[in-house]
């Protein structure tokens, strides 16, 4: 299974969803071959395809924030 991240504001990236517009808790539309997401992908300026499986789970806040500050450190350089 796969779906398309896109960057929604620099350093924020969410995955495609099947409404639109969307929020967050919207259903995130998944595809079951890198071809179709790739199809997907074409709509979108900072999109990539991506393994949903690793998606399933939202993250923690401090899950976040760590993520956020590691991407900070590794622009930085």
């Amino acid at each position: 299974m796969y779906a398309v991240q896109i960057e929604i504001e620099k350093g924020e990236y969410t995955l495609v969803r099947k409404e639109n517009p969307w929020t967050y808790d919207s259903e995130v539309l998944i595809f079951e071959t890198k071809e179709e997401a790739h199809a997907e992908l074409t709509r979108w300026n900072t999109g990539v395809v991506v393994d949903y499986k690793r998606y399933i789970r939202p993250m923690t806040k401090e899950e976040r924030t760590r993520s956020m500050q590691r991407n900070r450190t590794f622009v930085s350089k």
